[in-house]
């Protein structure tokens, strides 16, 4: 006697679900294949800023102080004081230098991680923003 083959079918398929879930895992951080207009368009602030250290903060990450050179989309009242990253697997490590940064904000607090819109600003051309984003 074998086994059913419904139960072999279930199986088989639980093995390839486990296999996949594991890969996912031991790859960390994935993020969607987006230009750099798409996540222009889906980030709530994108700034040019220059990191100038890392900060003590309750939230959970790396915070770093920031100064605003130019905004170029704001949609929070408050201006942003801090920018976060977590440390996850998603995270980053900004050093202190200036920076193209989209990603999401709230109460001041912008948040940004690997699949962020995160360019150091001496790496961009010196062609005008509309081109280069």
């Amino acid at each position: 006697m074998g086994i059913p083959l419904s139960a072999a079918v279930t199986l088989g398929l639980l093995f390839f679900l486990s296999v996949g879930l594991n890969e996912q895992v031991a790859e960390g951080c994935r993020c969607a294949q987006r230009k750099s207009q798409q996540q222009y368009c889906d980030s709530d602030t994108v700034i040019r800023a220059k990191i100038t250290g890392k900060v003590n903060s309750t939230q959970s990450g790396t915070a770093y102080s920031v100064k605003i050179i130019k905004m170029f989309k704001h949609v929070d009242e408050k201006p942003i004081q801090v920018i976060y990253s977590s440390r996850n697997s998603c995270g980053i490590n900004l050093k202190n230098k200036e920076y193209l940064l989209a990603g999401s904000v709230k109460n001041g607090m912008m948040f940004v991680n690997l699949c962020s819109l995160v360019k150091r600003w001496d790496s961009l051309s010196s062609m005008p923003v509309s081109e280069w984003l």
